[in-house]
């Protein structure tokens, strides 16, 4: 037992000293140590991540020592523990969006939306940063990520996202969008929904957003075109060629055991469409910006589609009456100048509701040269 006891103590000793004999002669480390820190404030909390920026500047050390000097400085995150379910090859997949905070070029802060999908048997990875997290752009997405897996999933599991998820009592009895129903439909999956309040359920989408946030993001863009370019060589460079944690396999190798479904032959077209009314000020809302229609249809009820051209088209009556290209952002106005030609001026005496008032010229008497000449010659008045 005392020899044990001290074989223990000197192996402790021995590990005493090396660190300290590393802390003398200084570490590999140490030249990137300001580089570390600054990222780790910036939200890089990856180890692998970080190994892969601080190779390209030269570092020559093991993820290991990184994973030690980063360790005190992270925060303290608490873990839930979970109950997790394996699927078969080609059963189901899963979709999320999450939301990327970045300053944009005017100093603001702003937010940038990320569509994901994962094949649940081989963790196959699909991401691509979208306009919105509205029901065009994400359908958009989704026929992106279908095309790009080749083939489609038996199932499809979402969250309860209005663009997708009219009602879900939590017991079994959900109500989808027409449009995804019909999306559904065409591509021949069984869309599902996760119970209210347990995204839980679907965590192998769940867990793939938390690694795009610790492994890809965040990075410097110039577009949303630059963005999604960065995205895709991350997802195929990175991300579908690592060894995974849970399945203790390559994604890419274990893709090419699903039994997915083959796509259709032709492409779904997708729009979206509303009824709006068109404002006395001649224009039509739509996702907050502001359209411009031809003024004789100020009051009437009009069908706006978007179109995935990013076409913004104007119906009445099933004719085509203003065509705009959709805005990006909020608050903006599409104007066309004809719409607005030819505005009859009103002749009516109420505005808003209240009764004008008429002006009239004085009423000035008309007498004979006379009359005038009596007064000049006299001084009376007759």
């Amino acid at each position: 037992m005392t020899a044990k006891l001290s074989v223990k103590r000197f192996s402790q000793r021995l590990v005493k000293v090396c660190v300290n004999l590393g802390a003398m002669r200084g570490s590999k480390l140490d030249p990137f140590k300001p580089y570390i820190q600054e990222q780790m404030q910036k939200g890089v909390l990856n180890a692998v991540r970080l190994l892969r920026d601080l190779r390209a500047q030269g570092y020559t050390g093991e993820v290991t020592i990184l994973r030690e000097y980063m360790r005190p400085l992270r925060p303290v995150v608490k873990a839930v523990a979970t109950v997790r379910f394996e699927t078969d090859p080609g059963k189901q997949a899963q979709i999320d969006l999450g939301e990327f905070p970045y300053i944009g070029l005017d100093q603001k802060r702003h937010k940038a939306i990320c569509f994901v999908m994962v094949l649940s048997y081989s963790r196959m990875l699909y991401l691509e940063y979208i306009r919105g997290s509205d029901q065009l752009s994400i359908l958009q997405a989704l026929r992106n990520a279908l095309e790009y897996f080749g083939g489609v999933p038996v199932t499809i599991l979402s969250d309860n996202c209005k663009p997708l998820v009219l009602s879900n009592d939590g017991q079994g009895n959900v109500e989808f969008t027409p449009e995804y129903l019909d999306f559904a439909k065409y591509y021949g999956f069984l869309p599902k929904a996760c119970k209210p309040y347990r995204s839980r359920t679907k965590g192998k989408i769940e867990r793939p957003i938390r690694y795009i946030r610790q492994s890809f993001w965040p990075v410097e863009f110039v577009d949303s075109a630059d963005l999604n370019r960065q995205a895709f060589l991350w997802r195929d460079t990175v991300a579908n060629a690592r060894v995974h944690a849970t399945t203790h396999a390559v994604p890419l190798d274990r893709f090419a055991e699903e039994k997915l479904t083959p796509l259709p032959v032709a492409t779904y077209p997708l729009s979206q469409h509303e009824f709006r009314k068109v404002a006395n000020d001649c224009r039509v809302s739509w996702k907050a910006n502001f359209y411009s229609v031809p003024w004789q249809y100020v009051g009437h009820s009009v069908m706006v589609r978007e179109l995935q051209n990013g076409v913004l088209r104007i119906e009445h009556n099933g004719q085509v009456i203003a065509e705009h290209r959709v805005l990006v952002g909020k608050h903006q106005v599409s104007h066309n100048h004809d719409h607005t030609k030819g505005i009859p001026r009103s002749d009516d005496t109420r505005v808003n509701g209240k009764v004008a008032g008429v002006q009239i010229a004085a009423q000035v008497e008309q007498r004979d040269l006379e009359f005038y000449e009596q007064i000049a010659a006299t001084g009376v008045v007759s």
